[in-house]
């Protein structure tokens, strides 16, 4: 009967312990050692692409195009990076079908914020409508979710949210 008190009350002098663990996500292995390509832009809370071409399929297909075959260059972004304690970002690098984009980036694994700052485009503009959204999502990123296979960055484009889906490349 002793050694069970023992057990109990050891164990329940664990308990503090495991509740003083980190629920936040890896930021790092997220982000970073990887090029993320993107798959689709889709409303907030839905799987299919935003109809940024307003039923226009010939246009549509163009920009699937782009995406797709073009180069596989296209549509990516890559995040480098270090987790100070502090502060987990770095710099970023992306491009569209035209443009080039780089920046800095932090994240913060627990409230699945995301900021990308002082983000400077080099290049010629898009021509092409879904290099203009991606490019409006890198400049208005306000969060993340996802793990080191599937990474989902939303961003404000007037009164909506919109997300993108990224895969490593």
């Amino acid at each position: 009967m002793k050694l069970y008190k023992k057990l109990t009350y050891l164990l329940l002098a664990l308990l503090p312990l495991l509740g003083g663990c980190d629920n936040g996500d890896d930021v790092i292995e997220i982000f970073t050692g990887k090029t993320w390509k993107l798959n689709v832009i889709s409303l907030d809370g839905q799987g299919d692409w935003f109809d940024f071409w307003n039923g226009d399929s010939q246009a549509r297909q163009a920009s699937m195009n782009l995406r797709g075959s073009n180069s596989s260059a296209t549509f990516t972004i890559t995040f480098n990076g270090s987790d100070t304690g502090e502060v987990t970002g770095g710099d970023f690098r992306a491009q569209g079908v035209n443009r080039s984009f780089s920046g800095t980036w932090s994240a913060d694994g627990s409230s699945h914020t995301l900021s990308l700052t002082n983000v400077n485009g080099t290049g010629n503009s898009e021509t092409d409508v879904l290099a203009r959204a991606f490019e409006t999502g890198l400049r208005n990123t306000v969060r993340y979710s996802g793990d080191s296979q599937n990474l989902y960055i939303y961003y404000e484009d007037g009164e909506t949210t919109k997300r993108m889906a990224f895969q490593p490349q």
